[in-house]
């Protein structure tokens, strides 16, 4: 009863601006589309860890990179034009194949006209089936969004109108392009609501399933409200639902446009070929898009390792640049510990597992380098496994990227970076090695840490970003709970609850968190928590933050304080901040117990790291590097010391 009366309470509160609409009473234009489901989809993506990469090349991606005054095409090097022209010649299979990839993707469509690309089409037709024959499975990469205007325009003149128009009714450039370079605007913005372009998008949709493609990547994936067309469409469905016009609204409308999209075209797609996969590269933050696909992908992310990150976006002359090779370390008995160098991704991984719903694979590129730019660098060999352990970590998969210099190496097999494709062989096979600890695990979490899917958490400086990094770095051991995830059976699993800034959340999300903490659960709430209902709506009365049987943070470090109060851990490095864990169980391996994955961020081993198990008698190491194996317990018998650690470790805990 008592609950059943708390319940009432919230949804008076919100009643007052009547905003508490499901979801499923809530009007939108167009269609509904069913949403992605384990059950459809194909067992290669369930049923082993993905190993993928970027693959792109073909004379399409040239002619995209010289149209956008991208590196190594605008000014042309003529050996890196040569090589990616020549990219999915036969024998460069090998190169997927060497370095341990299952799932690659090709370029299909960029955004000039069908006719225009045909000749790219007919040019993967025996690429793909040479991947099918080494089980490689691949995906093609399409643009949302993207038309080159000289193709386009001309050979179809009615994408003239298919053009995403702002508030002055002009068209809205591709927005990571140097037309500096070029000298003029070469890409613009298709509007993803548009029927025709839609219809045109599902043209090429059928040309990839014909192609023998496994999945669907969309890129460029962009749409705002700015035009009339658009700014019509919002207050149409704001009219419709009785909703006011807040800042909050637009985000959740131009998110759920977008999702809707990639819902629709998989519908299509499915109906051409069942197991098919669809996914999309989003960047924050609108990672939820993800709910609309069958992976979760992004290319935000940066080289894992301990040094001082500067990001480098652009090279100004290529000529005067060389590539580094070697991994480079930074000596520890030099200098204290600075927490600001220890650059990571598992706080951004964690929030992306969140977005899974327990089954979607989470794919990362990360993008931003230690020395240069993308175009230039591969990561160095214990870089590169360090990249991969972190996913590996998260229970995730790293996305290669060859693109550039890069492909030109591997292309012309350059010694050097054959020593990096044999580093990144090995990482990829000692996962398949060890699979079963992967596939089906989760993470063991001591504190649910809820938040919106706007993402506030989110802010700072680059790479930290926000306090999910100062999470990480304290290796406190969390889950990222969306809304769709809050239940009072839930919630129990956890030792206490941090709700994050949560402004956007339902009634019935709410009342379920006020209700675990009147129940005895230890809970504290920062931010905004409450001030809006799920659809953008503010609360006239919001009942979170007037106090009730939580604690509330002024600050995030009191956030810290709590956890650090209300959580007894199960494992801990002692004294080594170095080294980064995450701890998972469950998964298909047979064995009881769970899994702590250590990362060493130094990368060169580290000696006599110790850890600590409480009432744990039996350890099993798995390393990554080679002699990196020993466990010992010390002569207290409190405590463990790992004589050796390597880049990645597995330490196994079992009964």
């Amino acid at each position: 009863m008592r609950y059943l009366s708390l319940l009432a309470t919230v949804f008076a509160f919100s009643a007052v601006f009547n905003t508490s609409v499901p979801a499923a009473d809530i009007w939108w234009p167009g269609p509904d589309y069913p949403k992605p489901q384990k059950a459809s989809s194909p067992a290669w993506l369930l049923t082993q860890k993905l190993n993928f990469s970027r693959w792109d090349g073909g004379p399409l991606e040239v002619c995209k990179g010289m149209l956008s005054g991208w590196p190594y095409f605008n000014a042309p090097w003529p050996s890196v034009v040569d090589a990616t022209s020549r990219w999915y010649d036969p024998e460069t299979v090998e190169l997927a194949e060497a370095m341990g990839y299952n799932f690659i993707w090709l370029t299909f469509n960029v955004g000039y006209s069908i006719e225009k690309e045909r000749h790219q089409w007919d040019l993967l037709r025996a690429y793909v089936d040479a991947c099918h024959a080494r089980d490689i499975r691949v995906a093609a990469y399409m643009s949302s969004t993207n038309m080159f205007v000289d193709d386009m325009f001309v050979r179809e003149p009615q994408s003239k109108e298919w053009q995403l128009l702002d508030e002055k009714d002009e068209p809205i450039p591709y927005g990571a392009a140097s037309y500096t370079r070029i000298g003029r605007i070469t890409r613009v913005r298709a509007d993803l609501t548009n029927p025709e372009w839609k219809a045109y998008m599902k043209k090429r949709i059928d040309a990839a399933i014909e192609t023998g493609f496994d999945a669907i990547e969309y890129d460029n994936t962009w749409w705002v409200i700015k035009g009339k067309r658009s700014e019509k469409m919002l207050a149409e469905f704001l009219k419709k639902n009785g909703f006011v016009d807040t800042r909050e609204a637009r985000f959740i409308f131009q998110i759920e446009v977008m999702k809707r999209l990639f819902l629709e075209m998989l519908d299509y797609a499915r109906k051409r070929k069942p197991d098919i996969v669809l996914f999309a590269n989003v960047n924050r933050p609108k990672y939820i898009i993800g709910r609309g696909c069958n992976i979760i992908s992004t290319e935000d992310g940066y080289e894992p390792g301990y040094y001082r990150f500067q990001q480098s976006h652009e090279i100004r002359s290529m000529d005067t640049l060389k590539p580094v090779w070697e991994d480079v370390f930074v000596d520890i008995d030099a200098e204290p510990f600075d927490p600001e160098m220890l650059v990571t991704n598992l706080g951004r991984l964690r929030l992306l597992k969140g977005l899974s719903e327990g089954w979607k694979p989470v794919i990362v590129e990360f993008g931003g380098r230690r020395n240069g730019h993308r175009f230039l660098n591969h990561y160095p060999p214990l870089g590169f496994q360090l990249a991969i352990g972190e996913c590996n970590a998260a229970l995730a998969s790293l996305q290669g990227f060859q693109e550039g210099l890069p492909l030109l190496h591997l292309y012309e097999r350059k010694p050097e970076v054959m020593k990096i494709a044999e580093a990144v062989n090995k990482a990829h096979h000692f996962v398949s090695e060890h699979q079963g600890y992967f596939l089906g695990a989760r993470y063991k979490a001591d504190v649910a840490f809820v938040t919106d899917d706007r993402l506030p958490v989110f802010q700072g400086k680059l790479p930290r970003e926000g306090f999910l990094t100062d999470l990480i770095r304290a290796n406190i051991q969390f889950d990222v709970l969306f809304e769709d995830r809050i239940s009072k059976k839930n919630l129990r699993r956890y030792q206490c609850i941090v709700v994050y800034d949560a402004k956007l959340i339902s009634d019935e999300a709410l009342a379920v968190l006020i209700s675990h903490a009147r129940e005895g659960g230890r809970m504290i709430v920062f931010g905004q928590t409450g001030a809006m209902d799920r659809w953008g709506q503010p609360r006239e009365e919001n009942p979170m933050p007037s106090g009730g049987r939580w604690k509330t943070a002024r600050n995030e470090m009191a956030l810290i304080n709590f956890i650090h109060e209300n959580t007894t851990p199960s494992f801990e490095v002692i004294n080594c901040p170095y080294v980064l864990f995450t701890i998972t169980e469950g998964g298909q391996s047979g064995k009881k117990g769970f899994v702590v994955h250590l990362l060493n961020y130094q990368k060169q081993p580290l000696v006599n790291v110790r850890v600590r198990c409480p009432g744990v008698e039996k350890l099993h190491l798995l390393s990554l590097t080679p002699g990196c194996e020993q466990i010992r317990k010390d002569a207290t018998g409190n405590e463990w010391v790992i004589p050796a650690l390597g880049v990645y470790s597995m330490l196994v805990v079992e009964g």
